[in-house]
């Protein structure tokens, strides 16, 4: 029992470690050494509890101990490398954000679901040979475990609501860099729309064991945002404005100067005196924009860090 639960035990440390840092903000991708590592102690594990011989006959609880790093091995091997493989995918959009982080609960749920094997066969083992048991350290681990896995769900939902309106965001900042009006109309007003579909499904959700500093980080977003949807137009008025502009100006370089008229001058001087009034306005606008942008993103990423590191065991 001490052999097995001692190897339980290590590798349970391993994963928590593993997925604890994958939990604080760490890359699937820029962990995959971690991954390695952890795959190669789970392979010892199996090998070596194959190795067990039966305990007067009973192989029940070395089976059930190598059944669980079998699908611990199945999940790391097959489940996360996918998880790694949609991770970049999975910044581009909602959908497929949201496919990334189910597969991510799905893989958790798989494991629960076999590990709860175990404590059974352990109490049943203890049980058979009369060997009395008091919680030990694989219990805490089992806790702190499960606690982890409560806040990804948390959290979870919660990114989506954030980044279901964030991602139409970047789309319509990189539409209005690309000069696209028509595409960056359309993903205003998808962000727009989004973020009071987030705001009211925010009204719906509970703070975390009293904790509700996310969800108050994610409404700021949500609602700079809808702000932001009614202002983000001088910006792209600025633009039509500016292409008309370049054009007046390229006809009047090209007119000889002793071939303009006076009235044609000074309409061309108070286009100028208009145009860098423009200018300074979507200054202002692009500009308060962009502080307040970053204000409640860098809150949002601040609080997420805090929360995880509250709610979440490093190790």
């Amino acid at each position: 029992m001490n052999l097995l639960s001692e190897q339980e035990e290590t590798l349970s440390l391993k994963y928590l470690s593993y997925m604890s840092e994958v939990a604080h903000g760490g890359s699937a991708r820029k962990m995959e050494k971690r991954r390695q590592d952890l795959l190669a102690a789970v392979r010892t594990a199996i090998r070596e509890g194959g190795k067990v011989k039966p305990f007067e006959g009973d192989v029940s609880l070395r089976n059930a101990y190598v059944g669980y790093w079998n699908v611990l091995l199945s999940v790391l091997n097959e489940d996360y490398h996918k998880i790694i493989d949609m991770e970049e995918v999975a910044e581009r959009s909602y959908d497929a954000m949201e496919a990334y982080l189910l597969m991510q609960e799905k893989a958790d749920e798989k494991l629960n679901e076999a590990y709860l094997k175990v404590p059974a066969a352990y109490q049943a083992f203890a049980a058979k040979h009369n060997v009395q048991l008091s919680e030990g350290q694989s219990t805490k681990l089992t806790r702190k475990l499960n606690q982890t896995g409560k806040v990804n769900t948390y959290l979870h939902q919660l990114f989506l609501i954030y980044f279901k309106s964030t991602v139409q965001e970047s789309n319509m900042i990189e539409a209005l860099n690309k000069k696209d009006i028509n595409g960056m109309e359309q993903n205003k007003n998808a962000m727009k729309s989004y973020a009071e579909e987030g705001l009211a499904k925010l009204d719906t959700l509970k703070p975390f064991k009293g904790d509700g500093s996310v969800i108050t980080a994610c409404r700021k977003v949500l609602e700079f945002q809808k702000n932001e949807a009614t202002k983000i137009s001088a910006l792209s008025d600025f633009t039509l404005k500016n292409d008309e502009f370049e054009k007046m100006k390229k006809a009047f370089d090209a007119k000889p100067a002793n071939s303009r008229t006076a009235a044609e001058v000074d309409t061309y001087n108070k286009s100028i005196a208009t145009f860098n009034k423009s200018v300074q306005d979507y200054n202002k606008v692009n500009n308060e924009l962009n502080t307040g942008r970053n204000k409640v993103l860098n809150n949002w990423e601040t609080s997420r860090k805090r929360f995880m590191d509250l709610h979440v065991p490093h190790k």
